[in-house]
């Protein structure tokens, strides 16, 4: 049996890690647990102490999941944020995927906001992921280690770096499982900055980025929405 490595970067997340306190300890039974820490000025490192191996690293997402792996030992690599929650199901049906051959993929995303907008933000989030295999990391992406490794895991860049793995993974040629376990997602950045503007904004950034501008320019121009994922 595959084993599996959840990997989950944090900055300031006190309250998530509070409030998921449960759902970390259940994971913790069935999977080697590891949170990062880019330099959190909170309780961070002392809740998640409790629930797993905590290590830190440079702050910025793509470093600090790059750095988990590094000390994990999973066959399976699982990049999660500190405020989404697996489904019971999801990890077993995870490790049946990439038993029957997938190099990697991630689950159904719902938004736990019951605004029929929030319905429909995650309706095209999923629909994306189907038809092109791309997704987001608050969609729980997983892979298989040997794979993250061939492709030099994350890119380290400031911004968009979960795209662009999945396109290093796509590259590959490998199966791309997109679960119907769901991952529910705090809604937090739509709430905050707004449902329509953050929408349109990650619209466009996707679109930019498709034409290849380049992160560092993307993550200058859009300083203010980074603020809501604590990278």
């Amino acid at each position: 049996m595959m084993s599996i490595s959840l990997i989950i970067p944090i900055y300031n997340e006190e309250d998530n890690l509070n409030r998921a306190h449960h759902h970390f300890r259940e994971l913790n039974q069935r999977a080697e647990l590891v949170f990062v820490d880019g330099g959190s000025s909170d309780g961070s490192v002392t809740y998640a102490s409790q629930l797993g191996t905590v290590i830190t690293a440079r702050k910025g997402r793509a470093a600090q999941m790059n750095a988990g792996a590094c000390v994990t030992h999973g066959d399976i690599l699982l990049f999660l944020h500190a405020d989404c929650y697996l489904g019971e199901d999801a990890l077993s049906s995870m490790r049946q995927c990439v038993e029957q051959g997938a190099v990697g993929g991630c689950f159904t995303q719902r938004l736990t906001n019951d605004s029929p907008a929030f319905r429909r933000i995650e309706h095209e989030g999923n629909r994306r992921a189907r038809i092109r295999k791309v997704f987001f990391g608050d969609q729980g992406i997983f892979v298989r280690r040997d794979i993250f490794q061939k492709i030099g895991g994350f890119p380290e860049v400031p911004i968009m770096e979960d795209v662009e793995i999945m396109r290093r993974i796509k590259r590959t040629g490998g199966e791309i499982c997109i679960l119907p376990e769901r991952v529910k997602t705090s809604p937090r950045r739509w709430e905050t900055e707004g449902v329509l503007y953050c929408t349109l904004r990650n619209w466009l950034l996707a679109i930019l980025f498709a034409f290849r501008v380049p992160p560092e320019k993307l993550s200058r121009f859009f300083a203010h929405g980074r603020k809501i994922y604590q990278r």
